[in-house]
């Protein structure tokens, strides 16, 4: 982070940031992209694991696009037979209230 680019800590300082609190946003916030990434990875994971602990003939797979010609191949989180799950892990606030949603959700997509 030492040789990254601050012309940005300019728009900080007429906003009233000194720039060692411009380091600390910068720092924190990448520190928060880190941990966010890692936590999502971890939570598909662990939900991966519990599908196939409930159903073992089900598994993660890769298929052959079918629709189009990009992408060439696309992952399903979870295919039992022609029924397939995609886990995704969501975490945002809104603009108004800023109240924090974590939204854990799994789709399953039956042919």
């Amino acid at each position: 982070m030492k040789n990254d680019d601050t012309s940005h800590y300019l728009i900080y300082r007429v906003l009233g940031i000194t720039s060692q609190e411009g380091q600390k946003i910068d720092e924190y916030q990448n520190i928060g992209r880190f941990l966010y990434n890692y936590a999502g990875s971890f939570l598909k994971e662990i939900a991966s694991l519990c599908l196939l602990f409930n159903n073992p003939q089900g598994k993660k797979t890769t298929v052959k696009n079918s629709f189009g010609t990009k992408p060439k191949t696309f992952e399903i989180d979870f295919l039992d037979g022609n029924d397939a799950i995609e886990i995704k892990w969501r975490d945002a606030t809104t603009d108004r209230d800023h109240n924090h949603e974590r939204a854990y959700s799994c789709k399953s997509y039956t042919k």
